[in-house]
Formats: C-alpha cells, structure tokens, sequence
C-alpha cells in the first residue's frame, strides 16, 4: 500500500503544479468588473483548499491511517469535517469552517 500511495502522491503534486483542469483563463489585460474579481479570489481559495485537503489526506494515507469519511456534514452542524481517518490507536479529524 505504500507504493499506491507514493505514486498517487506524486500524481497530486504533478497536477498540483499545473493547476486544476479547465480553470485558466485567457489573460486579455481587460479591466475585470468587481463581481468577477470576488469570483475569481473565491475559485482561487476553493482551490487552494481542495489542493490543501487532497495533500492532507495522502500524507497521513502514507502515516498509515484508514479513512471513513470524507467532507461530512453532521446533521444539525454548521460546516464539514474534511476527513476522518484513524490509524488503530487514535481517530483524526480534519474540520475547516468555510466563510459563507
């Protein structure tokens, strides 16, 4: 399993420097409206954090911990937990609270 993982890892980081598909953009020097500025920061942010989510969850795939769950949303909660994942010994849980 660790070389699964290795290799996946490696993919991450691979795609990691090209960014995600599909989500260039043509640079025309065009002075963008406000509303696409606000658009643009959060698909940046949203990014980033499916990238920060995805290194979490191999780096500890690699530290030898099992998932169960990804992005659950408890019922009566606000927000998610990201990943719950435990190792045998000790549960982790990764929650990030999103700004709406």
């Amino acid at each position: 399993m660790p070389i699964f993982s290795s290799v996946i890892f490696g993919a991450v980081k691979w795609a990691a420097r090209k960014g995600l598909r599909g989500e260039r953009e043509d640079a025309r020097g065009d002075e963008e409206l406000p509303e696409k500025k606000v658009a643009a920061r959060k698909l940046e942010a949203r990014r980033t954090g499916v990238r920060g989510e995805t290194y979490a969850y191999w780096y500890l795939r690699r530290q030898g911990y099992v998932f169960v769950a990804r992005n659950y949303m408890p019922g009566g909660a606000k927000g998610e937990i990201d990943l719950i994942g435990y190792d045998g010994k000790r549960w982790c849980l990764s929650r990030c609270e999103r700004a709406r």
